[in-house]
């Protein structure tokens, strides 16, 4: 059966399974970072996660090519006028971001962090309106408003007495502001050389760099000394929520459509709260529930009821489509 004939039900399953698993890597990271570094940790699952984009990207690429015809080239020739704008895109969305995404989780905590996920359309649509990249509707306007509102509080909470959460916080935003700045980077390469094959050279490039990084911190782990969970967080975390994440993303978008998809993305946070209570005991405060539910349905408003309300496709970048790496799930 293929991707057009699979039907609507199966997509939905598919989707609404890997909003769980997607956000359980953010409790797993959390259990890992008892173990490990936080660079270390990015740094090895970011390599299992690139290792299995890569491999449905090039799979991908290859079965688009034999349909349409086309010849088949995975890393096409880039102009040396674009080579600088490529190498931003690999520095802010592979390397800096996720480092910096991972530090802030150390800091905090996985169910805050991904309400911190949940900003980033937003931002993005925000940012584009102002840069007459983007429009935004009435329901737009009012899911950035909601949003704002949602990150006042969450910072409000991160600089009580004894939460000595906001340099964890700050490191998060700034992991986020970088991968929307990335975002508006690669657009124009997306556009000139395809959106799979920027969002291939952006890992390969920038995740060098970020293993360069972190060699130091690599040598010194204890390995063998690793936990269950610590591994399953490297391998599973990486691979399947990565990898086959990447596939399950992708297949839905052709066949449902991204206004739907999208949704699924947003309700992250709420499974990360969940799977934090039932898994390590992690109660949200009431601050962060407050900011959850602000921030969750902002993004609704800008991500899908905007887009129907213009009757507009919905906006998905080449990072939410390729699922990675970038930080988004570190």
């Amino acid at each position: 059966m293929t991707e057009s004939q699979s039907s609507p039900l199966s997509h939905h399953s598919l989707l609404f399974l890997f909003t769980f698993f997607w956000g359980a890597n953010f409790i797993l990271a959390e259990v890992a970072l008892f173990e490990m570094s936080p660079i270390s940790f990015s740094v090895s699952r970011f390599a299992m996660g690139g290792i299995a984009m890569l491999t449905v990207l090039y799979m991908q690429c290859l079965a688009d090519a034999k349909r349409t015809g086309n010849d088949f080239q995975f890393f096409p020739v880039v102009k040396k006028k674009d080579w600088f704008r490529l190498l931003m895109v690999a520095l802010l969305g592979a390397t800096l971001a996720p480092w910096m995404g991972i530090e802030g989780l150390g800091l905090t905590h996985g169910s805050r962090a991904a309400v911190w996920l949940a900003l980033g359309p937003v931002i993005s649509t925000a940012f584009g309106y102002l840069f007459s990249t983007e429009k935004m509707g009435k329901y737009g306007y009012a899911g950035v408003v909601l949003a704002g509102f949602g990150t006042l509080t969450l910072a409000y909470d991160g600089l009580q007495p004894g939460r000595g959460y906001w340099l964890g916080d700050l490191l998060l935003f700034l992991a986020l502001a970088m991968t929307v700045v990335e975002l508006h980077l690669i657009k124009p390469l997306a556009r000139k050389y395809g959106s799979i094959s920027m969002v291939a050279m952006r890992t390969v490039i920038g995740g060098s760099l970020y293993l360069l990084i972190a060699s130091p911190s690599l040598v010194q782990e204890s390995w063998l000394t690793f936990g269950f969970w610590t591994w399953f967080a490297i391998l599973a975390g990486g691979a399947i929520g990565v990898g086959v994440g990447q596939w399950v993303k992708v297949r839905a978008l052709r066949s449902l459509g991204p206004t739907r998809v999208v949704i699924y993305g947003n309700l992250v946070p709420v499974a990360a709260f969940i799977i934090a209570w039932l898994s390590i005991g992690e109660n949200p405060t009431n601050y962060e529930l407050v900011a959850g539910g602000l921030i969750i349905a902002g993004a609704i408003l800008v991500q899908v009821l905007d887009v129907i309300d213009r009757k507009e496709p919905a906006h998905i970048t080449d990072d939410e489509i390729s699922v990675v790496s970038s930080g988004k799930n570190e």
